[in-house]
């Protein structure tokens, strides 16, 4: 991965960045600030606020899973980050599920609002992070400081025992739920690093 500071929309550390230290690869994530967060959206996912949902996070420690997970900074993205980290909490039930998705889909505003593709990307989230990561409070893990941001992110995957076919399985799974779009045509499915056409 170049280290050229690239567009939100072009992000993409997918999985192949085994032994770049993590801070190393948040440096090529375009720069965002929390106050560019609508207050809806930090009513429910800043861990701060009382109305907060299970798994709420900073966005610092959200931008580090993004790197983790080799996810870029679509909706789609977004969608399933947040479900891995709402999946991940103990306290996660299918009733909390629904109440995000009609949160989600319908008092966001416009650019943040989740449409069904979303929804699906979000759902396998939450199925990933019960079933690989359940118990792991990854919102409670302070990512965005030492020792983590030194270690490689291979050192981080095994830590929270991630493994990259696992994790290619479920973004196959993904293809299939949500296929065609651009964050879709990105996802590392195949076992090594891939050009993808993003036009």
């Amino acid at each position: 991965m170049g280290r050229k500071l690239l567009e939100w929309d072009e992000w993409q550390p997918g999985l192949d960045t085994d032994d770049m230290t993590l801070a190393a690869v948040l440096a090529t994530m375009p720069k965002s600030d929390a106050d560019d967060v609508p207050e809806v959206v930090r009513k429910y996912e800043n861990p701060e606020s009382p109305d907060a949902l299970p798994g709420a996070i900073s966005l610092a420690r959200h931008d580090c899973l993004h790197v983790i997970l080799g996810r870029g900074l679509h909706v789609q993205d977004e969608a399933f980050i947040i479900g891995v980290t709402m999946g991940a909490d103990t306290t996660m039930t299918g009733a909390i599920t629904e109440e995000f998705i009609h949160i989600s889909t319908t008092l966001y505003p416009k650019v943040w609002r989740f449409q069904p593709d979303h929804i699906a990307s979000y759902r396998l989230g939450v199925g990933f992070g019960m079933d690989n990561l359940k118990g792991a409070d990854l919102h409670l893990t302070a990512w965005e400081a030492e020792p983590h941001q030194s270690q490689t992110i291979a050192a981080l995957r095994r830590d929270l025992g991630l493994s990259k076919p696992e994790m290619r399985a479920y973004y196959r799974k993904e293809e299939l739920l949500v296929p065609g779009t651009r964050a879709t045509r990105r996802l590392d499915t195949s076992g090594h690093r891939q050009d993808r056409d993003l036009t």
